[in-house]
């Protein structure tokens, strides 16, 4: 990067290899190794992970090779946690179990569809992080599901799910507002970095980042919108501007404070 473009850049954003401000871009099957490699000239840092889509994982021609293509770019694939509900339906989760051992690839593993007992999702999540990264999904798809999310959430990551996906259905409808008090809800089982919030819609995106902040995990974020999102996250766009901005002035008045009076910021941390 130019030292110009990065002198005017705020430091609010962590980078790669992150743990929060995670960015799980979807792809639908238009991500081949050739796409993949222009995408990663343009927007590559801002892209953590590479989810493909649904079950198309089974369909996706030169599979190998699209999955080594995100890898050397330093991106994670995975697969979408739709594949898992296909395969438990037929009874073959554990050929898909084989099939991720063999490509040594990360997985969602989600019942938003099917009916799935908590007994089996949580022997699931535990068979599979043996061998892979597991992101367990928690809410519905097609209906709104009614658990005790705290300790729905809190089950799965003792299981073995490295991150809790929160789908984009419960948190808002397309079209609907954001359900602040289902946010809250799951926000009070865990701490928010263990939490990625799916957000295929901007709105959606731009409610999540002024109520959390820049570096909160967002997940189903298309290709063509991956550099929208950063700039949301960075203030560069006229949905955050103002917002990102009183952050970076709050930042720097502490980090102001923490030089002058390295005492009084102490305490202020403590209290």
């Amino acid at each position: 990067m130019r030292a110009s473009i990065a002198a005017l850049l705020d430091d609010l954003r962590t980078s790669k290899p992150r743990q929060a401000g995670l960015t799980i871009m979807i792809d639908k099957g238009q991500m081949g190794p050739h796409t993949i490699a222009d995408f990663v000239g343009q927007a590559g840092e801002y892209c953590d992970y590479a989810k493909i889509a649904w079950g198309s994982a089974l369909i996706t021609g030169n599979l190998d090779e699209k999955l080594e293509a995100y890898r050397k770019n330093n991106i994670t694939p995975m697969l979408g946690g739709t594949l898992f509900e296909y395969a438990y339906l037929r009874n073959k989760v554990p050929q898909l179990l084989e099939l991720v051992r063999d490509l040594k690839v990360h997985i969602e593993i989600s019942d938003g569809v099917i009916e799935l007992p908590r007994r089996e999702k949580l022997h699931w999540i535990e068979k599979f992080s043996k061998h892979v990264e597991v992101f367990s999904e928690v809410g519905g798809k097609i209906v709104r599901q009614h658990h005790n999310w705290k300790q729905v959430i809190q089950e799965e990551l003792a299981a073995g799910s490295k991150k809790i996906v929160v789908e984009g259905r419960e948190i808002g409808p397309v079209g609907h507002e954001v359900r602040s008090d289902f946010i809250e809800t799951v926000l009070a089982a865990t701490p928010l970095h263990n939490l990625i919030f799916e957000a295929f819609e901007r709105k959606q995106q731009v409610w999540l980042i002024k109520k959390f902040g820049p570096n909160v995990n967002l997940a189903n974020i298309p290709p063509t919108d991956l550099m929208t999102l950063e700039s949301f996250r960075r203030g560069l766009k006229e949905h955050t501007l103002l917002h990102i901005w009183e952050m970076t002035r709050e930042q720097a008045q502490g980090d102001k404070t923490a030089e002058e009076n390295p005492l009084k910021a102490a305490l202020s941390l403590v209290g």
